[in-house]
C-alpha cells in the first residue's frame, strides 16, 4: 500500500507574523513541490489548503497533474492568526485526515511541508512499514557543552509519519498548547510560546520508548526549498534559509554519517 503524502499549505496566510514570501510566490512554491512528488512512485499526494486559496496552486497546474491530486480544502473559521503556524497547522491536517478519502483508507500519512521538496522521501516512507510513528528530533546537549546559543532539543515539523490514530490520541492533544508568541498573562507575567518543534521533541520523546515508533530516520532527509523562518542573526551555518546552500548540503552529509555510525546520538 502507498502512504498518502500529506501536503499542508498556507496559500494566503493574511499577514500572520512570521509568515514570509507573497500568495503568488507560496503557491507557485507549491505547484513544483507537487510536480515534484508526481514524479515518484512512492508518493500518492494529497494537498490540504486552510486559507480558501487552493484554486490558487490548481490553476498552476496542467489538468492530467492536477487530476493526479486529491485535492482537501480545509478551510474554516477556527483558525487563529494569532498563535501562529504549529496551533493552524494542526487544525489543518485534523481536518485533512477527516476529509480525505486516501488518508482514511490507508489509515495513516507522511506528512511534508508543502512548499518544500524532499529528495529521498522513498527512502524515508520505505523505513515506516509497520510502524504507528517516526520522526525525526535533536536531543542532544553538545551545544550546550560548546556554549553555543543553539537549541539542541528540537523536534522536525518539516516531514514525520504517522498513523490517524497515534495523531489523534497522542499528537492532537499538543496542538491545543501551541502559541509561536509570548502571551501576556493576568498577573503581569508572560507565558513563553510553546513552538509546534517544542510539541514534536515531547511526541519523539514520549515515542522512543513505545513499540512500533521511531524519533529518528534512519535516513537524513535531503530538502531543497527555501525556509521560511527568519532565524540565526546572521549564523548562516546553522540557520540558512535556503535548504541547497553549500553549507546545509556538508550538514546533510555529515549528519547522514552520525546517523549510521552514532544513530543514538540525536545530533
Amino acid at each position: 500500500m502507498i502512504v498518502p503524502l500529506l501536503m499542508t499549505a498556507t496559500v494566503n496566510p493574511r499577514g500572520m507574523v512570521g509568515a514570509n514570501f507573497s500568495v503568488e510566490e507560496r503557491a507557485t512554491q507549491y505547484a513544483e513541490a507537487i510536480r515534484f512528488y508526481l514524479t515518484l512512485d512512492e508518493a500518492d499526494v494529497v494537498f490540504a489548503e486552510n486559507s480558501d486559496s487552493i484554486y490558487a496552486v490548481r490553476e498552476l497546474l496542467s489538468a492530467d497533474a492536477a487530476a493526479q491530486v486529491e485535492w482537501v480544502d480545509v478551510s474554516a473559521d477556527e483558525y487563529d492568526q494569532t498563535r501562529g503556524k504549529g496551533y493552524n497547522e494542526t487544525i489543518l491536517i485534523r481536518r485533512a485526515i477527516g476529509q480525505s478519502q486516501k488518508i482514511r483508507h490507508a489509515g495513516c500519512f507522511f506528512k511534508v511541508t508543502g512548499r518544500l521538496k524532499v529528495h529521498n522521501i522513498g527512502r524515508l516512507i520505505a523505513e515506516t512499514e509497520g510502524m504507528q510513528f517516526v520522526a525525526d528530533c535533536k536531543d542532544h546537549r553538545l551545544y550546550e557543552w560548546l556554549r553555543m546559543p543553539i537549541n539542541g532539543h528540537v523536534g522536525e515539523c518539516r516531514y514525520w509519519f504517522a498513523t490517524t490514530e497515534f495523531f489523534l490520541q497522542t499528537m492532537l492533544p499538543y496542538g491545543a498548547r501551541m502559541n509561536d508568541y509570548d502571551v501576556p498573562l493576568a498577573n503581569g507575567a508572560i507565558q513563553p510560546p510553546y513552538l509546534a518543534e517544542d510539541a514534536m521533541l515531547a511526541v519523539c520523546r514520549i515515542a522512543r520508548k513505545q513499540p512500533h515508533c521511531h524519533d529518528r530516520f534512519r535516513t537524513q532527509a535531503r530538502i531543497s526549498g527555501r525556509g521560511g523562518h527568519d532565524l540565526g542573526k546572521g549564523m548562516g551555518f546553522f540557520y540558512s534559509t535556503d535548504n541547497d546552500s553549500l553549507a546545509l548540503r556538508f550538514k546533510c552529509g555529515l549528519r547522514q554519517i552520525l546517523r549510521w555510525t552514532m544513530p543514538w546520538w540525536r545530533v
